[in-house]
C-alpha cells in the first residue's frame, strides 16, 4: 500500500522553519534550487522586495503542519542531499553483549 503525500514542513530538510525542504519533498525537487529562486524571485518582486518574501515565508511557515518525528533521526548531510531516503543494508553485524578483559603484563608480544 503506497502512503499518501502530505503537504508538511520538513523536519530533516531545513534551514529555518522547513518550509521549502517540505514543498520540495513534496513535488520531488531540489530544495536548495528551490530556496535560491525563492530568494530571487522574492528580491525581483517590485512592491515590498525581501518584506513581501519573509512574510509569506512566516505565513507558510505557521499554518504548514510540521512533519512527524521519525525514529532515527536525521544528520547534517541531510540538508544538502534533499529527500531523506533510506540507506542500504551494507551486509554488516552488529555485536551484542561484549565485554572487555584486561591483559596480564606476562602475555604482551615480544616477552
Amino acid at each position: 500500500m503506497t502512503e499518501k503525500k502530505r503537504f508538511e514542513r520538513s523536519r530533516t530538510n531545513r534551514l529555518v522553519g522547513g518550509v521549502l525542504g517540505g514543498i520540495a519533498e513534496y513535488f520531488g525537487w531540489n530544495a536548495n534550487l528551490l530556496r535560491i529562486i525563492y530568494v530571487l524571485v522574492s528580491i525581483a518582486i517590485p512592491f515590498g522586495h525581501v518584506i513581501l518574501g519573509l512574510l509569506v515565508y512566516v505565513i507558510l511557515m505557521t499554518f504548514m503542519p510540521q512533519a512527524p518525528i521519525q525514529s532515527g533521526g536525521g544528520n547534517l548531510s541531510d540538508l544538502f542531499r534533499g529527500a531523506t531516503q533510506p540507506k542500504p543494508n551494507d551486509g554488516r553485524k552488529v555485536i551484542h553483549d561484549v565485554t572487555e578483559h584486561d591483559v596480564s603484563d606476562s602475555h604482551k608480544d615480544g616477552e
